[in-house]
């Protein structure tokens, strides 16, 4: 795993994530298994009341430096 980057496309809404998306096992943006040369694309910001559902997220390989079409 790399250190965060400025992603170069828009982090979707929190709850459009799946579960393996939120919990950093997916690409967050075409949703495939990540293993080897993540990167963190950065933290979706997130509160429900005085709780916080910030969450760290990832791509691969396979969205690394893409931008959106």
């Amino acid at each position: 795993m790399t250190s965060p980057t400025t992603p170069a496309r828009p982090l979707p809404d929190p709850g459009a994530l799946t579960w393996d998306q939120a919990a950093g096992r997916a690409c967050v943006w075409c949703g495939q298994p990540l293993t080897t040369g993540t990167v963190s694309v950065g933290i979706i910001r997130d509160r429900l009341g005085v709780h916080v559902l910030d969450t760290e997220v990832w791509t691969g390989p396979c969205c690394v430096g893409t931008r959106p079409r």
